[in-house]
């Protein structure tokens, strides 16, 4: 692998494994704990790979970073770590609060800049927006996720309260121009394409965070907000839905024009595995979704097993 050319987007195969490893606590636990050790071996061999480009092409790094398409894909990185803390935290590996401090301290380093690039620099047309775009608020709500995994404490709800809202209102926001921009532009190139599927993610993610929030807030502050979380919670599940349905007809359509494989299709595996564990959070709530989450954990595998074959050989030609 040309070292100057290392893709960022390879971290999006720990964000995406991890997200089923996290999925699979619920059904194969064992799978998720050797899931959990390969994954830490992975994200420190890409780590070291990553730091290397950083020190001898620092200018490469800078121009991918101001990129409106590369730019977004950065926080990839501390996502891992975060995804990596809350599995730590799950299964008792001491390692949870140094992967979860840095990796939230540099996703809201990242998240400032790249808000800050993309408005300040005039160039930015509607039809650069692209799914990716959601990756820095996804990355936030994650950290949401991570923090609400300890014991309620005041200030660890607090904090996630503040990335919680950096996350909701910049999804709410980047939401409605991706729309405008797909209804009044022609779709993404297919290099673009698996990128409309990250949709899911935050509406998986912040799913997840309603339930943790209202349990939280209930020890915290004495309010019962669990039967509001969980009418929004399915109502923002209906909406996925809909995205889940709308994104699998554009990719059928890509298809049609044979679509190669590459590496941003682990952009079809992250969301997904959002989307399944909201799922999961609901059917411990309303037994009924327990149907639904095993249906797309289903489908989950399925996609996860097939684009993590097609990586290991795109891996092991070295390109």
């Amino acid at each position: 692998m040309n070292l100057k050319e290392f893709k960022i987007g390879w971290f999006a195969t720990i964000l995406g494994t991890g997200g089923v490893a996290i999925a699979s606590l619920m059904y194969f636990p064992l799978l998720s704990l050797a899931l959990t050790y390969l994954l830490t071996v992975v994200f420190a061999l890409l780590t070291v790979i990553w730091l290397a480009k950083i020190v001898k092409y620092p200018k490469v790094v800078v121009t991918e970073l101001g990129h409106f398409v590369m730019g977004n894909f950065y926080p990839l990185q501390p996502i891992s770590a975060v995804i990596l803390a809350i599995l730590y935290k799950k299964l008792g590996i001491p390692l949870d609060f140094p992967f979860l401090a840095y990796g939230a301290g540099l996703i809201l380093a990242l998240t400032i800049y790249l808000s800050y690039h993309f408005f300040a620099n005039t160039r930015a047309e509607i039809h650069h927006i692209h799914g990716g775009w959601f990756i820095p608020p996804v990355s936030t709500i994650l950290v949401t996720d991570a923090l609400l995994q300890y014991p309620s404490n005041e200030p660890f709800f607090i904090l996630s309260l503040v990335y919680f809202g950096i996350g909701l209102m910049l999804f709410l926001f980047i939401s409605t121009i991706l729309f405008l921009r797909l209804v009044n532009h022609e779709l993404p190139v297919f290099e673009l394409a698996p990128t409309n599927f990250i949709l899911l993610a935050p509406v998986g993610i912040l799913i997840v965070d309603f339930t943790l929030i209202a349990k939280h807030a209930e020890v915290i502050f004495s309010a019962k907000l669990i039967p509001l979380a969980l009418i929004a919670s399915i109502s923002l599940w209906g909406f996925g839905l809909w995205a889940l349905a709308v994104n699998l007809l554009l990719l059928f359509r890509y298809l049609r024009k044979e679509m190669p494989f590459f590496l941003g299709w682990w952009s079809y595996v992250f969301p997904t595995a959002a989307y399944t564990l909201s799922t999961i959070a609901l059917s411990h709530f309303i037994p009924a979704f327990s149907y639904a989450a095993m249906t797309l954990y289903t489908f989950l595998m399925a996609i996860w097993i097939v684009i993590g074959a097609r990586t290991v050989v795109i891996a092991v030609k070295g390109v």
